[in-house]
């Protein structure tokens, strides 16, 4: 069929420019400090009720909160904890402490961790929040995946905008009609 060719001829193409514009980030592009991209993130005392966070969550817009006592991190919460842990419990949330659904001594990095350790720790880890703690262990910001592909995208526009995108295989194919 002539739309087949068509179809092949311009998946072809599509390929050739994926290979012509794409590189692979070199090592020391992504070895960054930590501390230039992390953002200040707040935090809620040990004990907090998990309403409090919720609402911190949702008026300042982000996925994860500290915990903290004595000013040195005990734990963070995400909005997957809360989602996973959370809203199957009956009751008030305002009743409900924080300690008991946070991530207890999260792996944490220092600002003059690079940025290929923290994709590296994120990677294996499965996490998507990295909390970055002074050498007493206090919370100083949090480096995101968010915060990551932002990073990437203002740093390497040409590579990452201009990729053409993947056609679904075999979409022209499928059967048609009800």
């Amino acid at each position: 069929m002539p739309f087949e060719s068509f179809v092949d001829d311009e998946i072809s193409t599509m390929q050739e420019q994926l290979n012509e514009s794409g590189r692979a980030l070199e090592t020391h592009e992504i070895q960054v400090p930590l501390g230039s991209i992390m953002h200040h993130v707040p935090s809620v005392l040990s004990g907090a009720s998990v309403q409090d966070v919720i609402n911190l969550m949702v008026s300042h817009d982000i996925g994860s909160i500290f915990v903290v006592s004595d000013e040195s991190l005990k734990g963070i919460i995400g909005e997957r904890d809360i989602l996973l842990k959370v809203l199957n419990k009956l009751g008030d949330y305002a009743n409900l402490s924080v300690d008991h659904f946070m991530k207890c001594d999260p792996l944490t990095l220092k600002p003059e961790d690079l940025l290929d350790t923290a994709i590296q720790h994120m990677a294996q880890g499965g996490f998507r929040h990295i909390p970055i703690v002074d050498d007493q262990h206090r919370p100083l910001g949090m480096v995101s995946v968010r915060h990551i592909i932002s990073y990437l995208i203002e740093h390497f526009p040409q590579e990452v905008l201009t990729l053409p995108p993947k056609p679904i295989r075999n979409a022209m194919r499928a059967r048609e009609g009800a």
